[in-house]
């Protein structure tokens, strides 16, 4: 009988291992997919600091998005996640022609992660999107002032 309240403090957490899963999944892909394209792309341009810069902010981004599915389940955590999921979405948008098609699947991956978080925790997804689509706005923005102030 006193083993019912570890049962019930595991059937919590189990849900939260999919998106611990998921997590993981999604940064070990963006590191892959960053690490490859830097590669490639480095042996044929020089990459200071355009698209380097781009690079390190999806690499940096994707182990910030884990560590906060992992270790932090404030809602900060949660407007953490959602805006990177915008921003990932923006770099994907704009750099669909280059690179940005590439790191679509990470984008989607870290999505499907705040959308069950938020849906697990009863939290406004409506609000959530909307913080997602500023970042991923202001994302854009400031890719185009930096092509434009360096190219």
């Amino acid at each position: 009988m006193n083993d019912l309240p570890d049962m019930c403090d595991n059937l919590r957490m189990r849900p939260y291992k999919l998106d611990r899963i998921l997590a993981i999944a999604g940064t070990v892909l963006c590191l892959a997919v960053t690490a490859v394209l830097w590669i490639s792309i480095g042996a044929q341009q020089g990459l200071w600091p355009l698209p380097a810069l781009y690079f390190i902010e999806m690499a940096l981004l994707s182990m910030v998005c884990a560590l906060l599915v992992f270790f932090d389940g404030s809602p900060l955590g949660r407007f953490i996640i959602w805006g990177a999921v915008g921003i990932f979405t923006g770099f994907s948008i704009l750099g669909a022609w280059s690179v940005g098609f590439f790191y679509l699947p990470v984008a989607i991956i870290f999505a499907v992660i705040a959308v069950r978080l938020d849906l697990k925790d009863k939290q406004p997804i409506a609000l959530h999107v909307g913080v997602g689509l500023l970042a991923g706005m202001v994302q854009v923005v400031l890719m185009l002032v930096a092509i434009r102030l360096l190219f």
